[in-house]
């Protein structure tokens, strides 16, 4: 289930080869504690190099597939160690220590034992789960037969005990597989919107009264190149169609996402972000004199690229694809979970396309009448040009609203004759975030004849002096407008959100995020400078010096410690006929009241036990005797011994039954 056959089949042959070998070890309480210790190593150090090699979020997931690796120690002293259970002591430090004190002193302390086969098996289980293949229809059936076949392996007398556990698996394995996607989901997006992907509409926060929840992690990094001046807003992506707080995506024949065309300029590649530019546009979208920068980042497929406006093309992104939409909305396909490359911007290339006639410029039924007041009351549509509506605009929202992260406005139904979110934060309540303020500004313009799109993405808010570098967190996500400009045939950005709000989301240096933050440094640099390929040889060859090292010491020292616990059948295992006596058809009823009879102890030892239960001593001495004589006298045995002996059996199971010894 997990895609990795080369690994698991040696595993299992490794676990199973148990039952076809001789070999065992007699792994003392020192020596098992040393495997645990190794284990734990194993565990941490992995641990930690999937954190630095993969996606903080999926670190987890990864960690648990690859359990039955790190596991293998202790499960190779469960399966060739002398012993049939470990001590559960042997996993804790203190527990050892305390036990190795008490042994000093001569004190006795129970030991609890358990089988680290069945702790194996269920890491197995949840290996698989997050597989690759865990999708795969055989999974079901695959796990509810291998439960079913360490069920079996306990107990063959209660099938139906059996079948109801075999359901009651099954229905563990259904919601364990759904309730672990939703904990992946969960640690890859948390509780807060992170970009996942870039679906073709935005759900907005408003008529949603309550706080806004953005997390304070680092999403990108971003590092000027040369003295190009520093973004102020980075898009992730355009919407076109406003209806009831959600915004989506409207074209013409439909959303269509298109890899981007490139250009090798100076032996370098360039992704070009607006398409079928001539040859003189593809030169101007690569040249050396628009400003640039370094943009680092945890991206998955289908990431939102953070880009200006104007951006004209990409260099230096190790990806398996870029894309853009009509709407200028580029997303990513990584070839690694952390990517690098630089953005150029800042030329006449624009990636979005001109307005569309209809959608740019529609209006929801519902606003129009508040839309229009505001138009009146603001003139704007008197204005002579785009800049002095702007300008009006822009003062408007300045002077008579406030920003506020905890809005108190709740959505209304249009047709309850009850004025909408959008109506309340125009007319009355004048507060909001910048949801509020993007999509009002969008909507009024629209109102004023000026083709409009809604945009999310990032402001550029937080400079880190010490490393020369923009931090760009989750509560730096913003949503502005991109006003359409007849004059010059672009789209500019237009934010009328107020100034201030940047302040309200300032980081709070706590240790906590510090910490958080040097850890997520520490791994995207990392693993960008393991994937060099010069590194990453290096890196490879050291990993695989160290591991055949330690596995040669290992294997040295258990080849030098090896027993056969089995030799040949003639010198061990008795070939004669076994002969049976009446007394021997009475363990079954004795073993309900003296528990099993333990393994190597003579039957006639383990029945003297029930001298001490109310039962006739003489009587049971008197079986026990003619027992002996009939298994073991050379001599033919008598009739009368036999029936003698009958008797007796048939009368001591009646006291045990009437006494309920």
């Amino acid at each position: 289930m997990t895609g990795r056959p080369l690994i698991g089949i040696p595993l299992a042959l490794m676990i199973e080869c148990e039952h076809w070998t001789k070999l065992r070890w007699d792994f003392t309480p020192e020596a098992t504690g040393r495997a645990w210790q190794i284990t734990v190593l194993m565990i941490v150090f992995s641990s930690v190099f999937i954190f630095l090699d993969t996606n903080a979020y999926v670190a987890l997931p990864s960690i648990l597939s690859w359990m039955p690796v790190l596991l293998l120690p202790m499960q190779f002293v469960q399966s060739f160690g002398l012993h049939e259970s470990l001590p559960l002591n042997t996993f804790s430090f203190l527990a050892r220590h305390r036990r190795q004190r008490n042994l000093r002193f001569g004190l006795t302390e129970a030991l609890i034992h358990i089988h680290f086969g069945n702790v194996y098996f269920v890491a197995a289980m949840v290996a698989s789960t997050l597989g690759s293949q865990a999708n795969w229809w055989p999974f079901l059936p695959g796990i509810i037969i291998l439960t079913g076949w360490l069920l079996l392996s306990v107990s063959r007398s209660r099938p139906i005990s059996l079948l109801i556990s075999l359901i009651i698996a099954g229905g563990i394995a259904v919601g364990g597989q759904i309730g672990i996607n939703k904990l992946q989901d969960f640690l890859q997006f948390g509780a807060y919107q992170r970009d996942s992907g870039l679906p073709n509409s935005k759900t907005t926060m408003i008529g949603q009264p309550g706080p806004i929840i953005q997390s304070a992690d680092i999403v990108w990094r971003l590092r000027l190149e040369g003295k190009s001046p520093p973004p102020k807003l980075l898009k992730t992506a355009s919407y076109n169609d406003y209806h009831i707080g959600t915004w989506k995506t409207m074209v013409p024949g439909g959303v269509e996402f298109k890899d981007l065309d490139t250009r090798l300029h100076q032996q370098v590649p360039y992704y070009l972000l607006a398409g079928n530019l001539t040859e003189a546009d593809q030169f101007k979208a690569v040249s050396d004199s628009l400003s640039r920068f370094k943009l680092r980042g945890s991206a998955t497929k289908e990431t939102p690229m953070p880009l200006t406006g104007d951006a004209a093309s990409l260099r230096d992104f190790e990806v398996d694809g870029i894309e853009r939409n009509e709407l200028g909305s580029a997303r990513v396909f990584p070839t690694h979970s952390v990517i690098d490359g630089s953005v150029l911007w800042g030329g006449e290339n624009d990636p979005e396309s001109a307005p569309f006639s209809k959608e740019d410029l529609a209006i929801p039924f519902s606003e129009k009448e508040t839309l229009k007041a505001v138009i009146e009351t603001l003139k704007l549509d008197q204005q002579p040009s785009l800049e002095e509506k702007l300008g009006v605009l822009h003062r408007w929202f300045q002077k008579e609203f406030s920003y506020t992260r905890n809005p108190t406005i709740r959505a209304s139904s249009y047709v309850a004759k009850k004025p909408t979110a959008m109506t309340q934060f125009l007319t009355t309540t004048r507060a909001g975030h910048c949801e509020y303020f993007a999509s009002a500004a969008a909507l009024l313009l629209r109102q004023a004849g000026i083709p409009t799109r809604y945009t999310i993405g990032y402001s550029v808010l937080e400079r880190d002096a010490k490393r020369q570098e923009y931090v760009i967190r989750g509560t730096h996500g913003h949503a502005w407008c991109r006003v359409w400009d007849t004059k010059s045939s672009r789209w500019i950005d237009f934010d009328t959100t107020p100034s201030g709000w940047g302040d309200m989301v300032s980081m709070q240096n706590s240790w906590i995020q510090s910490l958080n933050d040097t850890v997520q440094r520490l791994r995207e640099d990392f693993f960008l400078w393991r994937s060099q390929p010069s590194n990453r040889l290096a890196v490879t060859l050291v990993m695989s010096f160290i591991g055949l090292c330690l596995i040669s010491f290992i294997a040295s020292k258990l080849w030098r410690s090896k027993r056969r616990v089995v030799t040949s059948k003639k010198s061990n295992i008795f070939e004669g006929t076994v002969v049976q006596t009446p007394l021997n058809a009475l363990e079954p009823q004795v073993a309900k009241h003296l528990g099993s009879r333990p393994v190597g102890q003579p039957l006639a030892a383990w029945l003297k036990r029930l001298k001490s239960a109310q039962l006739d001593a003489s009587l049971l001495d008197e079986a026990i005797e003619i027992h002996q004589r009939l298994r073991f006298d050379p001599a033919t045995p008598a009739p009368a011994d036999q029936d003698r002996l009958q008797k007796i059996t048939q009368q001591i199971e009646s006291i045990i039954r009437q006494k309920s010894i």
